[in-house]
């Protein structure tokens, strides 16, 4: 379990942000050799008819469930893709997530034929999660509601291993995609403009040098989701299923006796 913080940055003060941040962060290895250091994002959510965990994080519920199939960056032969589900309690987060080759995802999910999909890949524990993720896919009637996709600077602080710095810029959607869209970027439309998220993810600490850093540029702390942003801005959700995903004007406290109590770094 971790703490996840998120705040919203303008694209017009990241150059200096990252210029603060770069004395204190290294690259993620999985960002290392890649243009930029980033990689890109691309995430399937599923929900019910009526939207109910797009309202339920509107109506600011405590514990929550999303259920989404994640991939990474472009197609080819050898693309993994992971089915997860990411669990919210207020601001501490945790997932169960499987992994399996994008090339055998149709069969799973129609077939549900674990034991020929996980054979090759740790099987057990990503069997007993991917059961999991279908048992409430088919339980609760979930389907695809819509396609997030990202491009992330993803960052480890220096002098704390167990905080993680992410960048998330470019958001772009396509709503009520198929499951072959996870890679497909020819019916994408932005989503937030000239806006990124910066997110903190941690667990014993909260960097003092990050807090001077985020009061420098005054960000204030979000309950922000990629998921209801994207439906949010779907010109075609039925005006009953609509409300508004970005809470410009209610800030979150930076508050951080609200996750153990342990001393900030």
């Amino acid at each position: 379990m971790r703490y996840e913080y998120k705040f919203l940055l303008s694209n017009s003060i990241l150059p200096s942000f990252m210029e603060d941040l770069n004395m204190y962060v290294l690259p993620d290895k999985y960002a290392e050799d890649r243009p930029n250091y980033e990689y890109t994002v691309r995430s399937i959510y599923f929900d019910t008819i009526n939207l109910e965990a797009y309202h339920d994080k509107l109506a600011g519920i405590k514990v929550r469930k999303k259920f989404r199939i994640r991939g990474y960056n472009n197609l080819d032969n050898e693309s993994i893709c992971f089915l997860e589900i990411k669990r919210k309690y207020e601001s501490r987060t945790w997932k169960n997530r499987s992994k399996l080759q994008y090339k055998d995802l149709g069969n799973l999910i129609i077939d549900k034929n674990l034991e020929q999909v996980f054979v090759n890949i740790d099987g057990n524990i990503h069997a007993i999660n991917a059961e999991r993720f279908l048992h409430n896919i088919s339980k609760r009637n979930l389907m695809p509601t819509v396609l997030v996709v990202y491009d992330r600077i993803p960052l480890f602080t220096k002098f704390n291993t167990l905080c993680r710095i992410t960048i998330d810029k470019n958001l772009r959607y396509q709503a009520f995609p198929r499951l072959a869209s996870l890679f497909d970027n020819s019916k994408l439309s932005p989503a937030l403009r000239n806006r990124s998220i910066l997110e903190v993810k941690f667990e014993k600490g909260f960097p003092g040098w990050l807090i001077r850093i985020i009061q420098k540029y005054q960000l204030q702390r979000m309950a922000l989701s990629k998921y209801t942003i994207c439906l949010d801005a779907e010109r075609k959700l039925k005006p009953w299923q609509r409300k508004s995903a970005l809470p410009f004007k209610t800030p979150l406290p930076i508050d951080f006796s609200d996750y153990n109590g342990d001393k900030i770094n």
